[in-house]
């Protein structure tokens, strides 16, 4: 797949010629290889695109996020229906006994609260990173002691030296809506894996809600949460002290995290995008009957955020 991230923040038109996407503003005209492209962003509300390109984005498995009036991702448009062996992945979806779910996201649990702990240990907060690495080792099946919301109340509280902040999905402070966002674009990335891999994002592991669409990308994204967390926390300290309001600027440097090789995974290091097919990768072939040990989740490269990253 592609690797290409694109953040589109002015007015745009957006056409197809000779299969390569073609973007025009300025007065001038820019073309992109589709194949080359994994994300695109409209981070504005000012653009034309044709039926015809939006076939397109479908059909090379670009996952594509389009934004609100406040410049907010509230939408996201992906591939549907581009495996050869659907009905088969699908059938094992729905086929997975609660006993698996419980496995999958003990496991997810697990590492989601050690990576967080990683990101503690980074800011040198020793005392909360050996609380979340204790609750780590003791996480139960399903997370039967509801240790993920233990360690979120822990981990924010020492993050970000606030005994007040809250983790908030729709607010507006400054570290929410940096958070929010880059999630939101792992949240779209892990949905374009989803679906290229013939999996179903309606049928989750944990996260079960009538309304959500995207239940499976919600719960694979856990472990992926603390690398948008350690990055942004990053940003805040050292270039955007001063910053109480997202911008076009702050957003670019946000989309960069998908390319950065942060991830330790399958014994290599990767970039956000890779990891992220990998990981879906990996799980779709446990579901579909692979030994759960071969499992393999990733883990933060701290090394890469003590260079100059930003």
């Amino acid at each position: 797949m592609g690797g290409k991230v694109l953040h589109l923040t002015k007015p745009t038109k957006l056409s197809i010629k000779n299969s390569n996407l073609v973007l025009s503003f300025d007065e001038q005209d820019v073309k992109v290889t589709l194949k080359d492209m994994s994300v695109l962003v409209f981070d504005t509300t000012l653009f034309s695109i044709s039926g015809k390109v939006l076939e397109l984005f479908a059909k090379n498995n670009i996952a594509v996020l389009f934004v609100d009036e406040s410049h907010t991702p509230n939408s996201i448009l992906t591939p549907y229906h581009q495996h050869s062996t659907m009905s088969e992945v699908a059938y094992a979806q729905i086929s997975i006994t609660k006993e698996f779910k419980g496995r999958v996201w003990q496991q997810i649990v697990h590492h989601k609260l050690t990576n967080q702990a990683n990101v503690l240990k980074f800011f040198q907060k020793d005392d909360g990173y050996k609380k979340l690495i204790n609750l780590a080792q003791n996480v139960q099946t399903a997370d039967k002691n509801q240790d993920e919301a233990q360690g979120a109340r822990l981990y924010w509280r020492e993050l970000f030296d606030s005994k007040t902040f809250r983790r908030e999905q729709g607010s507006q402070d400054i570290i929410n809506s940096m958070l929010n966002y880059t999630y939101a674009l792992i949240r779209a990335t892990i949905t374009r894996e989803v679906s290229a891999n013939g999996m179903l994002s309606v049928f989750g592991i944990w996260h079960k809600n009538r309304y959500n669409a995207f239940a499976l990308a919600d719960d694979l994204m856990e472990v992926f949460r603390p690398f948008c967390d350690i990055y942004v926390k990053l940003l805040l300290d050292k270039k955007y002290k001063n910053k109480v309001k997202l911008d076009t600027e702050i957003k670019r440097d946000l989309v960069k995290l998908l390319l950065f090789e942060c991830v330790d995974i399958n014994g290599g290091k990767s970039n956000l995008l890779k990891s992220m097919e990998i990981f879906v990768k990996e799980y779709k072939k446990v579901m579909m009957g692979s030994s759960f040990k071969s499992l393999t989740f990733p883990t933060i490269h701290v090394e890469f955020f003590k260079d100059e990253c930003l």
